[in-house]
Order: C-alpha cells, then sequence, then structure tokens
C-alpha cells in the first residue's frame, strides 16, 4: 500500500482551505491509500491565525473560532504526528524518504500569501529525488511566479506529475519554462467528494426555506446585491460570509466547519462570490447565483471556468442590474449531472494515474 503524504493551507481559519483539505485526503483514503495531512505551519500563517482581531468581541470570537477549527482538524483531518514550523524540519523528517507527496489545492503557489517568495514546502522542495512529487489543483491565484520565475522553474521541473486548478497557473508554467513542464488542470479536491455525511451537523438548520449568503467582500455593490436577491425570494437569510449583515436573520461568521457546511447544504438558494461557495452549491445540488467580485476581478475567471464546463455560465451575475426573476430559477441538476461527472471523473483518472503510473526519478 502506498503512503501519500499531503501539504496544503490546513491550518488557516478559512472554512474552503479547511475542507478541501479534508477532501482530498479523505478521496485518497477511500481509494485505498494510508494518508496523512503534514502539519506544517509556517509562522506567517501562524501570525495570521491567531494575532488578536480587532476589538475585544472580534477577538473573543476568533478565538472561539480558533477552537472549533481545531476540533474539527483533530476530528476529521488524519495530521501527522509531528508538527512542523519550518522546511528545515521537514527535510530531517523525510531526508530518507521514498513515499509519495502531494502539495495542493488551494492557493499554495500564490507568492503574496507566502511573504512574497517561493514556501519550499509547498514546492515539496525538501525532498530526496527517490520521493514521489506530485501537486494537485494547485493555484496561485492571479499573482505570477515574477521575480521567483527561475527558482519556481527549478523546484517544478522536479514534480513528476504537475495537476494544476486553473489555466492561469498552466499558463505561467508553460511561460517560464519556454513549455518544456507539463501541466493538466483538474477541479478543486472538494469536487472529488460526493459525500460529506461523516462532517456534516445540522444542528442551526431551521425548519422553514433560506437564503445563505457566502461573500468575500464587504462593498456597496455586495450588499445591494444580496438585498435584491432577499427581495426577490422573499427568503430569510442566514449569512456565512466574511462580514456581518444588518439584514441577515442570522450571522454565522465564527461557527465549525461542520455547522457551516451543515447549513450551506440544505439552503434553498446560495448567492456567493467565492468559489469554494460555488463548488458547495454544486456538490449539494443547490439553486445558486455567483456574484462578480469588485475587486481583484480577475479572480472570477475561477468561477466562470468552472460554470462554462457545466454550462451554467448564466448564474454568473456581472452587475446587480443584471439580476432577473431567470437566474434564481431552479437549476435543472439532470442536465448539469453529466457535464459535472465528465469533469470531476477526468481529475481523478489524472489524479490515480500520476500514483500508480509514476515511478522515482533516482537513477
Amino acid at each position: 500500500m502506498k503512503n501519500i503524504h499531503t501539504i496544503t493551507f490546513h491550518h488557516v481559519l478559512n472554512y474552503g482551505a479547511v475542507l478541501q483539505a479534508y477532501a482530498l485526503a479523505k478521496f485518497l483514503k477511500q481509494e485505498g491509500y494510508e494518508v496523512e495531512v503534514l502539519d506544517y505551519r509556517p509562522s506567517y500563517f501562524m501570525f495570521q491565525t491567531y494575532r488578536p482581531a480587532k476589538g475585544l468581541l472580534k477577538t473573543i470570537n476568533k478565538a472561539k473560532k480558533n477552537i472549533r477549527f481545531y476540533k474539527f482538524r483533530r476530528d476529521f483531518l488524519p495530521l501527522s504526528k509531528n508538527t512542523f514550523f519550518s522546511v528545515f524540519k521537514l527535510k530531517k523528517k523525510f531526508a530518507n524518504s521514498n513515499d509519495y507527496f502531494i502539495c495542493g489545492s488551494d492557493q499554495v503557489w500564490n507568492a503574496n500569501l507566502t511573504k512574497d517568495k517561493i514556501d519550499k514546502g509547498y514546492f515539496l522542495d525538501f525532498l530526496p529525488k527517490k520521493a514521489i512529487k506530485i501537486s494537485y489543483a494547485a493555484s496561485m491565484g492571479n499573482t505570477g511566479f515574477d521575480a521567483n520565475h527561475t527558482e519556481a522553474k527549478e523546484v517544478l521541473s522536479s514534480f513528476h506529475k504537475i495537476l494544476v486548478r486553473e489555466d492561469f497557473a498552466q499558463n505561467e508554467i508553460n511561460k517560464i519554462s519556454n513549455n518544456t513542464i507539463d501541466s493538466s488542470i483538474v477541479v478543486d479536491p472538494t469536487l472529488l467528494l460526493n459525500n460529506y455525511n461523516e462532517i456534516l451537523d445540522f444542528s442551526l438548520v431551521p425548519n422553514e426555506p433560506y437564503l445563505v449568503s457566502y461573500l468575500t467582500e464587504n462593498s456597496k455593490e455586495v450588499k445591494e446585491y444580496i438585498r435584491k436577491v432577499v427581495k426577490m425570494t422573499g427568503l430569510p437569510l442566514i449569512n456565512l460570509g466574511h462580514h456581518y449583515i444588518e439584514d441577515a436573520q442570522k450571522n454565522y461568521l465564527y461557527e465549525s466547519p461542520s455547522k457551516w457546511l451543515g447549513v450551506f447544504s440544505k439552503a434553498t438558494m446560495v448567492c456567493t462570490n467565492s468559489f469554494h461557495g460555488n463548488a458547495y452549491s454544486l456538490i449539494f445540488k443547490r439553486n445558486f447565483t455567483v456574484f462578480s467580485r469588485s475587486t481583484k476581478k480577475e479572480l472570477n475567471r475561477r468561477q466562470l471556468t468552472l460554470l462554462e464546463n457545466l454550462g451554467l455560465e448564466h448564474r454568473f451575475i456581472y452587475k446587480i442590474d443584471d439580476l432577473k426573476e431567470e437566474h434564481l430559477k431552479d437549476i435543472d441538476y439532470n442536465k448539469v449531472n453529466p457535464k459535472y461527472d465528465t469533469l470531476v471523473n477526468k481529475s481523478k483518472k489524472l489524479l490515480i494515474d500520476a500514483i500508480e503510473n509514476l515511478d522515482s526519478k533516482e537513477v
């Protein structure tokens, strides 16, 4: 049986990040592999996770959220026994390993998130040549390699298989390598699972139909968008997003991933501008609309690519005036499911083939 170690952004206060870490590990275990998530905690993430918030109440709520995320990781992530606070510790631990290592998903190659440099932990640059190095749905967001392109080319050339989440990452790899490093595009690991029953907690789910908002911005446009959807649907609003919404019946900003996902999974309608909000709407077959981001609009490409592949690009709303009753009609998942299954199965095959059909690069 092959031993697989994954490394990703698992120790952050972000629902999508923690759930994608869970999903990849769970999928690999279902396929019969021994899996552990490397408990890698670089200092820059530790500071973000544990620093006080602005104001006493927010600091207390953040502490509660940290405890809830800790319990989720403890109960549902197959974490390594060792915690690694540096690449040096990783290198020392795996100096003689010939196991399989997978970096991703999430924006593990986004230098803006890793102190403007390549974090060698997330590029698996701590391993001996005999170890098998694979990326799965690795992303760099909207940030290219730029100043780090020489180093990036060097570390990526040692990978046995590179699977990325977006065409932007694929294009960047082609650019820095002059098309000499192959890569393929795959779906986010959250889409690899069709059953989340193990982690779902429905204790916050109301008895009546409701609207969920999962929005990463707090702009004027976002507020107007959600008000319009509430008015058009007549549904009570439950906010699961990053910012408090006054008009919401409930604001669940600090709940555990299990309770967050439980509420999300039963929503009558979802309003989001988040990639993982889009992904979980599809996983749970929810009606949804995706609203354009007000800033960093280049990140819209992630949602649009997924929606276009499924014939659902009409659910993307560019501006408030575009929102019509037709955008809130029930989605016919009987038409969507075959395209969805094809997309997901292709990604599963690419990942399993990468694990089963690769040998060490060591001569």
